[in-house]
């Protein structure tokens, strides 16, 4: 039996003249054409889901240590504070190196671990050295604060605020008590930080003169309001056969309560906090402030989740502000400052410049080449990245918009071809 012709046999090589992969896809154009149309339609799906970021999620070895203490000197927080929280640090694995900032009443210790380190247990590691070194801390600073660092970070969207009518404590207080839990219902939202403004306080000053008549001291003064300003659980008690818990409420719902506060004047003796002090609801000192075109005002800022969409969030929040305006009246907000609109310009660039390398390169095969399948494959490709993004990532960012930029260039090129 004589075997088949030669030009029967299907040979896959390059210069054969056999049967190659593009020349099987023209002749079967259906089954390619699924194939790209599923690619078509998950990467536009793929593409509507992908959230639009300024940066991707990126994680530097850096755990930060913030200790405050009230009024303490640079060299007392350094002293007392910083250098026992170094040593306990230094013992810490993978530590490649430690630095401080001391400021009046505040310490920020930096440590960097080297590349690799797992941070999640980086953390809890430092968290667990400056636990262990509580106790050799001075007992007035506030708890120490342990995080990482997060590029993401960063406030994304800031705000003014004003009302007229209101005062500079009236606003502020709309914005940490209305405006703020409003918006922290937002997806995406993770903190609203208020700008300037003051804290409502109810201040207590003392008259040295009437003191003295009374024969009471500041300190007397002090421990008497820390005393009886406090709630506290007063345990449990059966009443008609049920257990109910007691409660001690020692809190002044007014600022009349806090001036009838009985202090303790020696001999048995007590006399009213009115008798020796002026109270009155004021605001709390000025530590910051803010401004707009020189003139004070009172603002906020927005931080976003790690993985929410900068978009997403911002259309979000100017939902919520018509919201806000709507049922407060007189309140106005403005838009001083927004990152996202440099996210929102390179992404709608991007795809502009996608599109055109599209067309482009199907214009070149039209005028060189009349396989209709090759033009319908070059429109169809790109789609295919956002697949992939959508599969690997859950967001596009500023890195992968710049990477996509040259596509089109690369698209032209390959339609020469």
């Amino acid at each position: 039996m004589n075997p088949p012709p030669e030009h029967d046999q299907p040979h896959f090589g390059p210069t054969t003249g056999g049967l190659r992969i593009s020349e099987w896809a023209i002749k079967n154009p259906i089954p390619v054409t699924l194939l790209f149309m599923i690619a078509l339609i998950s990467g536009a799906i793929a593409y509507a889901g992908l959230a639009v970021k300024n940066w991707p999620n990126i994680e530097f070895p850096v755990v930060l240590v913030s200790v405050t203490r009230s009024g303490a000197a640079p060299a007392e927080m350094e002293n007392q504070v910083t250098r026992p929280i170094e040593n306990a640090l230094a013992g810490i694995t993978n530590v490649e190196s430690i630095s401080s900032v001391i400021t009046e009443g505040n310490s920020a210790i930096s440590v960097q671990f080297t590349l690799g380190t797992d941070l999640q247990k980086a953390t809890d590691d430092v968290r667990t050295k400056v636990d262990q070194v509580r106790n050799q801390l001075p007992s007035d600073i506030d708890p120490p604060r342990v995080q990482r660092l997060e590029a993401g970070e960063q406030p994304i969207i800031t705000y003014a605020v004003s009302a007229p009518g209101l005062s500079e404590a009236d606003v502020s207080w709309l914005i940490d008590n209305r405006v703020a839990r409003a918006l922290q219902g937002v997806n995406g939202v993770a903190q609203v930080d208020r700008l300037g403004g003051v804290d409502r306080e109810i201040n207590v000053i003392v008259d040295p003169v009437r003191l003295a008549q009374h024969g009471v001291t500041a300190a007397t003064v002090n421990q008497a309001l820390a005393q009886s300003n406090v709630d506290a659980p007063g345990g449990r008690v059966t009443l008609g056969g049920r257990e109910e818990t007691l409660r001690v409420l020692g809190a002044a719902p007014s600022v009349e309560s806090i001036r009838a506060i009985a202090i303790p004047a020696g001999s048995g003796r007590f006399v009213h906090l009115s008798d020796i002090a002026d109270v009155g609801d004021g605001s709390a000192e000025v530590r910051s402030f803010a401004q707009l075109n020189g003139q004070p005002v009172v603002g906020f800022q927005i931080r976003k989740l790690k993985e929410a969409s900068e978009v997403s969030t911002e259309d979000g929040v100017d939902a919520a502000i018509v919201e806000l305006k709507r049922t407060t009246p007189g309140l106005i907000v403005r838009k001083i400052v927004s990152q996202v609109d440099y996210s929102r310009d390179d992404f709608s660039a991007t795809a502009h410049t996608l599109l055109e390398g599209m067309l482009l390169a199907a214009l070149v095969v039209w005028l060189f080449r009349k396989e209709v399948l090759l033009k319908v494959c070059l429109v169809f490709v790109a789609f295919s990245f956002f697949l992939r993004m959508g599969m690997y990532f859950s967001h596009v960012n500023v890195l992968a918009i710049y990477a996509l930029t040259p596509c089109r260039f690369d698209a032209l090129c390959l339609g020469g071809f």
